[in-house]
C-alpha cells in the first residue's frame, strides 16, 4: 500500500504540498479531468510550483520526466495506483478553504507559463501526450479533445477552461446528460502553434499503449489510496486559509447555496434546483450560472433544462442518487455550491395472488385411477411462495389427498365426486384459494357387437359351407355364441353343426336363400344379434371334354397296349367312361373298357381306331377317337456300352458305371451287370442297380474290377460290353493313423468329433486344420475307429503315420491318458507299414510282424526301445548265444562254489604270545598250543608280551588272568595261590 509523505512547501504562499506517492500513476478520464502539461518543469519541485501557481490545480504529476498539472473534478479520477515499471511521482496540492485568486495573480503567473509554453515548437507532442495519458482511463472519446489555443492574449481566462463547440438549437435550451458530460463538462485544454501541426492520435497510441498494458498486467498490484489520503482529497475545500499574494484585482468569493438535499419518490420524476448567491450581483449586472452533474447512478436517465440559469429543471429521473454542482461567477467574483437529489422507487401496493386450478372440472372413468390437477398457472404480481392442496370432499378412502406442490397428483381413485381446494400465498403473505372438482365414474360396460360375417353364395352341387362369427366384439368379453335359422327361412332344410361356437358348419342345403342369425352375449348378460344371408345357386353345368390321348405306333409282334383317357375333364366330374373299337383289321380283346385306362390285346398288323365316350353327372357326354398303328417287325440287335475304363483312388471307394448309352432300334428291355470272376470280391452293389442301366458300386478295395454289361431288346437279342475299374491305393496311406475309441459309432456326434480334432491338434502341436479325418467307422459294438492323417508345412506334407502314432502313444497312454473325450483303446497306423527287417511280413489285422522260419523278434528292441515289431534275430544265432550264455553262467557258478569251499578248509592261525621270563613252568605249560602245533617261541624276546595276529595286524591283544580263570578255573586257583597276587594285563594298561 502507499505510504503518503507530507512535505511542507515553500514554493507558494497560497498552497502547500500534500500527500506524495512515488511510483504511482492515475487513470485520468479526459471528459471529467483537466490536465495540462508544463513543458519546462524538469523536476518535481518545479512541477509542484507550477501547480501552486494555478488556482484550479489539485495534483502535480511527474511522469517519465514530464510534468503534468491536474484538476480533479472527482476524487476517483485522481486515486493513485501503484505500478513499479514506470517512473512516476504524484504530489497532491493543498489549498486554503477560501479559494478566490486575484486576477492579478493570474496575470502574473499565466504569462510566464504562457511564455514557456509558447516557446515549445511541438504542440502536437503535447496533444498526443494528453491522449496517451487518457489511455490509463480507457476513455473512448479522445478524438473529441480540443486542441490547445495559440492565442496567448486570451489567457486571462481560466487556463483549464475549454472552448466547447455547441450545436445551435433554437427549439430547446437543454441537452442530454450524456452529451453534456462528454461535451460541455469536459475541461481538458490544449496549447499549440497550429492545428495543422497536431499528429493523429493513432500514430501515438502505439507508443504510449505501454501505460495501459502495464496497468492491465499489474492489475493485481494496484491499490487504492488509503483512507487517510482519501479524506485529504475530500477536504481540499475545508483547508484553513493561507496568506495569499495581494494583487491589484482580488477575486471575491461568493457564497452559493443550491438548497437542501432533495428526495422525491416515483412516480414523481421532475424537480427544480435553485441557486442562491450572497451577496447579490451589483446593479445592472448579473451572475453567470453553470450547473453540472458530478455523480449519478450507473443506469441513470434524465434530462436537464436551463443549465445556465439560476434554476435548473430536471425531468425523467430514474431511481438513484444524483449530485449536482453549480458554479456562479461574476465580475471578479466566483463561488460554487452542491446539492444532492435522491429519487426513491414508488411505494408498491401488493396485489393478492390469483389461484388457478386447471382443469377446473374433470371427469375420468375406471379403469383409469390416476390424474393430475395443475396449479402452476396461478399468478401474482411478484412471486408465489407457497402452494397447498387439500381434499375437502370425496368418497371414503384410507387417506385424503394433499400436497404442497404446484401440480397435484391423484392416484388410487375410487368412484365418486371429489372437491379439492388450492391455496396459494405470495411473498407478501397474501393468500387466495380456488376449487377444483373431479368425478370418477364406474367403468362403462357397452353391449357386444355381433358380426356374422358377409353374405355368401355357393353353387350346387357344393352344398356345404362354414360361417364365421369370430369378428364379433365386446369391450370386456363375449361369453357365448348362438346360431339359429332366421324365421325368414322357416321351412328350409339344412344341417347345422357348432351352433354354440363362433363357427357354424352348414351342409345338405338345397337351392334357395338361407338367413342365419347369430346372437352373442357378454359378461354382463348383454346381447347383440346379427344376420347373414347364404344363397345356394343351382349348378351351372358344362359338358365334359374327352381326351383319348395321342395316336400310337407299335411294331409287331407287340400285340397289346393301353388306352389312357384319364386326361378327360369336366366341371362337375366325369362319372362314366366307355372304350369301343370302331375299326381295325381284326377283332381285339379289351379289359377295363368302362374305366379311364383300358388294356387292348390281340392286335395285328394294321390300323385300329378306338372311341372314348365320357359323361358327367348331368348326363352330358363327349367323345374322342384314338388311332393305333401296328407295323411289321424290322429288328436290329442291341449294342451295349458299359462305359469303358475308370480309375478310382482311395479313400474314394464308390463309383457309378453308366450303361444308359446302350442302344437298340426297338428299345432295350433289360440290363444285367456281371462281375468278372477274377475281380476282387469286396465291393457292394447298392439299390439293386445291377439290373438297371446305371450300376452303383461302393466299398471297393485296392485292385482291378471288371464288370460285364448284358443288354437285351424286345426280340430277345442281346449284346455284352465290359467296363474296368482300377482302384489305386490311397496316396496318403503311409500317413493314415487309426485311433480306436471306447464309444459306439452311433454315439459319436459331429460336435464331439470337432472337439476330438482340436484335442489331437493340441497333443500333436499342430493346427486344427492340419488334421484331416478320412473315415469314421464301427470297430466293434462298443468301439469306434477314427482314421485320420496329419499334414504340415507349405506346401502341405503328410507326416508319417508311425511318427504320429508314436507321439500319440506316448502322450495318451503315458502322460495324458484322460485328455481326450473318450478312452483310447489303441493307437496305430491304419495300414501295416512294418518292414519286418526283410525277414517276414506284416499282419494287417494285428499290425505285428509274422517272421519267416528261423527268424524271430528282437525282444530287446521290441520291449525296451520303441516297441516296434521286427524280425531281426535269427533263431540259430539266438540258440547258440543262449547256450554259450548258460555255459558261462554255470562256469561262473562252479568257480564261485569252489572258492567258497576252499576258504572254509583253510587253517586259521592262532594268536601267538610271548610269555614273561619269570613265569613258572606250570604257566608255561598252560600257554602251549593244543593239538601239538608248535608256534614260534618268543621266550627270549623282551620281557613285554607282544601279540601277532594271523594277518600281521596291529590289533590289540588282551592277555588276562581273568580269561584264563574262565577257561580253567582250577589252574587259575592254583596259580593264584602260588603266586599270591593275580596278574592282569590289557592294552589299556600300556
Amino acid at each position: 500500500e502507499f505510504n503518503p509523505v507530507f512535505v511542507l512547501s515553500s514554493s507558494c504562499e497560497q498552497c502547500r504540498e500534500g500527500a506524495t506517492y512515488p511510483g504511482a500513476v492515475i487513470s485520468p478520464n479526459l471528459e471529467t479531468t483537466k490536465i495540462m502539461r508544463v513543458p519546462h518543469a524538469m523536476s518535481v519541485s518545479d512541477c509542484i510550483a507550477a501547480c501552486c501557481d494555478l488556482s484550479g490545480c489539485d495534483l502535480s504529476w511527474m511522469f517519465e520526466r514530464r510534468c503534468y498539472i491536474v484538476n480533479c473534478q472527482h476524487k476517483e479520477n485522481c486515486e493513485p495506483k501503484k505500478i513499479e515499471t514506470v517512473k512516476s511521482y504524484l504530489t497532491f496540492v493543498l489549498r486554503p478553504s477560501q479559494r478566490p485568486a486575484s486576477l492579478l495573480g493570474f496575470g502574473q503567473v499565466i504569462p510566464s507559463m504562457v511564455h514557456s509554453v509558447g516557446l515549445q515548437n511541438e504542440p502536437s507532442e503535447e496533444v498526443s501526450s494528453l491522449k496517451e495519458l487518457s489511455l490509463l482511463g480507457k476513455d473512448p472519446s479522445l478524438e473529441e479533445i480540443p486542441e490547445y489555443i495559440d492565442d496567448y492574449k486570451e489567457l486571462e481566462q481560466d487556463p483549464f477552461q475549454v472552448s466547447i463547440k455547441h450545436e445551435q438549437k433554437e427549439s430547446t435550451d437543454y441537452a442530454d446528460w450524456g452529451l453534456m458530460v462528454a461535451g460541455e463538462n469536459s475541461f481538458n485544454s490544449s496549447v499549440g502553434d497550429d492545428g495543422d501541426n497536431q499528429e493523429d492520435f493513432s500514430e501515438k497510441k502505439g507508443e504510449f499503449g505501454k501505460v495501459e498494458s502495464l496497468l492491465n498486467k499489474n492489475s493485481s498490484e494496484l491499490n487504492s489510496v488509503t483512507e487517510h489520503s482519501t479524506e485529504r482529497l475530500s477536504s481540499l475545500l475545508e483547508m484553513t486559509p493561507f496568506p495569499e499574494k495581494t494583487s491589484e484585482n482580488t477575486v471575491k468569493e461568493l457564497i452559493v447555496s443550491a438548497g437542501d438535499n432533495i428526495q422525491v419518490m416515483l412516480p414523481k420524476n421532475e424537480v427544480e434546483l435553485n441557486a442562491f448567491v450572497v451577496p447579490p450581483p451589483p446593479t445592472e449586472t448579473a451572475y453567470t450560472y453553470e450547473w453540472s452533474l458530478i455523480s449519478h447512478p450507473d443506469d441513470y436517465g434524465g434530462e436537464m433544462e436551463r443549465r445556465h440559469s439560476q434554476t435548473l429543471k430536471l425531468s425523467h429521473l430514474s431511481v438513484g442518487l444524483y449530485a449536482f454542482k453549480v458554479m456562479v461567477s461574476g465580475e471578479n467574483a466566483f463561488g460554487e455550491g452542491f446539492v444532492n437529489v435522491t429519487v426513491k422507487p414508488a411505494i408498491r401496493v401488493n396485489q393478492p395472488p390469483v389461484a388457478v386450478a386447471s382443469p377446473k372440472v374433470q371427469e375420468v372413468s375406471l379403469p383409469t385411477t390416476s390424474t393430475f390437477i395443475d396449479g402452476s398457472q396461478s399468478m401474482d404480481d411478484v412471486k408465489i411462495v407457497s402452494y397447498h392442496w387439500e381434499e375437502i370432499k370425496g368418497p371414503l378412502r384410507e387417506q385424503k389427498a394433499s400436497a404442497d406442490t404446484p401440480v397435484l397428483h391423484l392416484a388410487n381413485l375410487v368412484p365418486g365426486n371429489y372437491t379439492f381446494r388450492l391455496t396459494v400465498i405470495d411473498s407478501d403473505g397474501a393468500a387466495n384459494s380456488t376449487i377444483a372438482s373431479l368425478t370418477v365414474n364406474k367403468p362403462v360396460d357397452y353391449p357386444p357387437i355381433a358380426n356374422a360375417g358377409p353374405n355368401q353364395a355357393v353353387t350346387l352341387p357344393q352344398n356345404f359351407i362354414t360361417l364365421n362369427g369370430n369378428q364379433s366384439s365386446d369391450d370386456h368379453e363375449i361369453v357365448s355364441y348362438e346360431w339359429s335359422l332366421s324365421p325368414k327361412s322357416k321351412g328350409k332344410v339344412v344341417a347345422m353343426q357348432g351352433v354354440r361356437t363362433p363357427y357354424l358348419q352348414l351342409s345338405a342345403m338345397q337351392e334357395g336363400d338361407y338367413t342365419f342369425q347369430l346372437t352373442v352375449t357378454d359378461s354382463a348378460r348383454q346381447r347383440s344379434t346379427a344376420e347373414v344371408t347364404l344363397i345356394v345357386q343351382p349348378e351351372n353345368n358344362s359338358p365334359p371334354v374327352a381326351v383319348a390321348g395321342p395316336d400310337k405306333e407299335l411294331t409287331f409282334p407287340v400285340e397289346s397296349t393301353t388306352l389312357d383317357g384319364s386326361k378327360s375333364q369336366d366341371d362337375q366330374g366325369i362319372v362314366f367312361y366307355h372304350w369301343e373299337n370302331i375299326s381295325g383289321p381284326s377283332s381285339v380283346q379289351m379289359e377295363n373298357g368302362d374305366k379311364a385306362i383300358a388294356t387292348v390285346t390281340g392286335l395285328q398288323v394294321g390300323t385300329y381306331r378306338f372311341r372314348l365316350t365320357v359323361k358327367d353327372q348331368q348326363g352330358l357326354s363327349s367323345a374322342s377317337v384314338l388311332s393305333i398303328t401296328v407295323k411289321e417287325e424290322n429288328n436290329s440287335p442291341p449294342r451295349a456300352h458299359a462305359g469303358g475304363k475308370h480309375v478310382l483312388v482311395l479313400p474314394n471307394n464308390s463309383i457309378t458305371l453308366d450303361g444308359s448309352r446302350s442302344a437298340d432300334d426297338q428299345g432295350i428291355v433289360s440290363y444285367l451287370w456281371i462281375r468278372d470272376g477274377q475281380s476282387p470280391a469286396a465291393g457292394d452293389v447298392i439299390h439293386g442297380s445291377d439290373h438297371e442301366a446305371v450300376l452303383q458300386l461302393t466299398n471297393l478295395v485296392e485292385g482291378t474290377y471288371t464288370f460285364h454289361l448284358k443288354v437285351t431288346d424286345a426280340k430277345g437279342d442281346s449284346d455284352i460290353d465290359s467296363a474296368t475299374v482300377e482302384v489305386r491305393p490311397d496316396p496318403k496311406r503311409s500317413g493314415l493313423v487309426e485311433l480306436i475309441l471306447q464309444v459306439g459309432v452311433g454315439q459319436l456326434s459331429e460336435q464331439q468329433k470337432d472337439t476330438l480334432v482340436r484335442q489331437l491338434a493340441v497333443l500333436l502341436n499342430v493346427l486344427d486344420t492340419d488334421i484331416k479325418v478320412q473315415k469314421i467307422q464301427a470297430y466293434s459294438d462298443i468301439s469306434t475307429a477314427v482314421v485320420f492323417y496329419v499334414q504340415n508345412g507349405h506346401p502341405s506334407k503328410v507326416i508319417k503315420a508311425s511318427d504320429v502314432s508314436r507321439t500319440l502313444h506316448v502322450q495318451l497312454l503315458k502322460e495324458k491318458a484322460d485328455f481326450l473325450l473318450f478312452k483310447v483303446l489303441r493307437v496305430d497306423t491304419a495300414a501295416c507299414l512294418l518292414k519286418c527287417s526283410g525277414h517276414g511280413h506284416c499282419d494287417p489285422i494285428t499290425k505285428r510282424c509274422i517272421c519267416y522260419q528261423l527268424w524271430m523278434e528282437n525282444l530287446i528292441h521290441s520291449y525296451l526301445n520303441d516297441g516296434e515289431s521286427n524280425c531281426e534275430w535269427s533263431i540259430l544265432y539266438v540258440t547258440v548265444s543262449v547256450f554259450i550264455f548258460i555255459v558261462v553262467i554255470v562256469g561262473l557258478a562252479w568257480f564261485c562254489i569252489c572258492c567258497c569251499k576252499r576258504k572254509r578248509t583253510k587253517i586259521r592261525k592262532k594268536t601267538k604270545y610271548t610269555i614273561l621270563d619269570n613265569i613258572d613252568e606250570q604257566e608255561r605249560m598252560e600257554l602251549r598250543p593244543k593239538y601239538g602245533i608248535k608256534h614260534r617261541s618268543t621266550e627270549h624276546n623282551s620281557s613285554l608280551m607282544v601279540s601277532e595276529s594271523e594277518f600281521d595286524s596291529d590289533q590289540d591283544t588282551i592277555f588276562s588272568r581273568e580269561k584264563i580263570e574262565r577257561e580253567n578255573p582250577k589252574t587259575l586257583m592254583n596259580g593264584s595261590m602260588r603266586n599270591g597276587v593275580s596278574f592282569n594285563y590289557s592294552s589299556k594298561d600300556r
